[in-house]
């Protein structure tokens, strides 16, 4: 069965599945950053595996989608302040409850990425911040979970910390020397690699080695608790509960993805 069929047949999974559920009462504000083959843009359209579900979502649910692109630091701001309804891709963070409630579609393991291996490699989050001498970059607004985040915060403290835009920036950095290694999830970082013809022989250098600390997690949507209705968040969470359980958004990922390259950094849900 070829992809294109296999895409249809998933879609109409889901659509049947979420058709009879209440259509949202506005349309949904959604702006996006570019995030490897999860988010990208061709022009002013959202393209990708999150900007095609919200499509697939809009059409079997009755919700309007109007996606945007805006640097994804502006992106949390945004969401905190609540000038966006939706806040994907995410990974689940308590410092983010607050503004939105979580709903998850996929899993996720971010890990030590490096170009080089010219010195020992820490093998905790503990053990990188104690290694004199090791700068890390980082995409601004990222984040992989509490012991992630004090990570970032002893780093910068330490001024051994490079902050960039995205993860094209941070792969910049890495191969300038700016910095030697950075923590994400390898597929968005192999993603945007592919992605940008100047940074697409970096993937036969790339290594991806585990971290202690960070095991596998939840990825997904947060949904505004500022500007969505309880009705809006209902029906939201309704459909992207259901694409998860049919197995669209693992579908979507393997279909925008090379083969073999989601091992160790993405797993389905259910």
């Amino acid at each position: 069965m070829n992809a294109t069929l296999r895409s249809g047949l998933w879609a109409a999974v889901m659509w049947a599945a979420v058709a009879a559920q209440a259509a949202c009462t506005r349309a949904i504000e959604v702006p996006m950053a570019p995030v490897g083959l999860s988010v990208s843009f061709d022009g002013e359209r959202g393209v990708g595996i999150y900007p095609t579900l919200l499509r697939e979502l809009g059409t079997a649910a009755g919700c309007e989608f109007r996606i945007q692109r805006v640097p994804r630091a502006r992106l949390q701001k945004m969401f905190e302040a609540g000038r966006a309804d939706l806040l994907v891709p995410a990974s689940a963070s308590p410092s983010r409850d607050g503004d939105g409630e979580f709903v998850p579609l996929i899993q996720v393991r971010a890990s030590l990425l490096t170009l080089t291996r010219d010195r020992p490699l820490p093998r905790s989050l503990a053990e990188l911040v104690a290694t004199p001498g090791l700068k890390l970059a980082v995409v601004r607004g990222f984040n992989f979970g509490p012991a992630y985040e004090q990570m970032v915060v002893a780093l910068r403290a330490q001024k051994r910390l490079v902050e960039e835009l995205d993860a094209g920036g941070v792969a910049r950095a890495l191969r300038q020397g700016l910095a030697q290694a950075t923590v994400m999830t390898a597929s968005i970082f192999i993603g945007t690699l592919l992605g940008e013809a100047d940074l697409a022989p970096l993937v036969k250098q790339l290594n991806v080695d585990a971290l202690e600390e960070l095991g596998w997690s939840e990825s997904g949507v947060y949904l505004s608790r500022h500007s969505l209705s309880e009705a809006d968040r209902r029906a939201l969470r309704q459909a992207l509960t259901q694409s998860a359980k049919s197995g669209r958004v693992w579908q979507l990922f393997n279909d925008h993805h090379p083969p073999g390259s989601l091992g160790g950094s993405i797993r389905p849900l259910f």
